[in-house]
């Protein structure tokens, strides 16, 4: 019997944009909340204006609240469904069709057959060196729901 990988978190916070989310926005928040209420000052980015004073405190800590009760759970949802398909899941040998990326995030376009049946489909990813190596006609390792083989996920970016 193989022994099935398991998913990296690092990994999943790289590949999956949703954990990145759920973990990325209560942690900034709370980062400008601190510089803003307890320093008096967040500085001005892009040509904006810097935040002065302890105005601004108020919004970055509802974002962090925000982000702690939906970003968080979000994040723990995500990552136990990819666990989930690591553990439970049927590897399949998908052919990618096409792929592209605007600014660091993109999508990958697939196509595999299971128990006899064609099946297209896509991922988010996001860029990064592992996916810009990707080209049409490259093969990729799926791991696919057995019972809703159109949930599918491309295993590699995650272990």
């Amino acid at each position: 019997m193989t022994e099935k990988r398991k998913p990296s978190i690092v990994r999943m916070i790289q590949s999956d944009y949703l954990v990145l989310l759920g973990i990325l926005v209560p942690v900034v928040s709370l980062i400008m909340y601190i510089a803003v209420a307890y320093f008096g000052y967040f500085p001005g980015l892009r040509g904006h204006d810097p935040i002065q004073g302890s105005e601004g405190a108020p919004l970055f800590l509802y974002l962090f609240l925000g982000g702690l009760v939906i970003g968080i759970p979000l994040a723990i949802w995500r990552i136990r469904t990819i666990q989930q398909l690591f553990s439970s899941g049927v590897e399949v040998t998908a052919l990618i069709k096409d792929i592209y990326f605007q600014k660091d995030r993109g999508a990958v376009q697939y196509s595999y057959t299971y128990q006899g049946q064609e099946f297209l489909g896509a991922s988010s990813i996001m860029k990064t060196n592992q996916t810009q190596k990707f080209t049409p006609g490259d093969q990729v390792v799926l791991l696919i729901h057995p019972e809703q083989p159109k949930r599918a996920l491309i295993r590699d970016l995650y272990i």
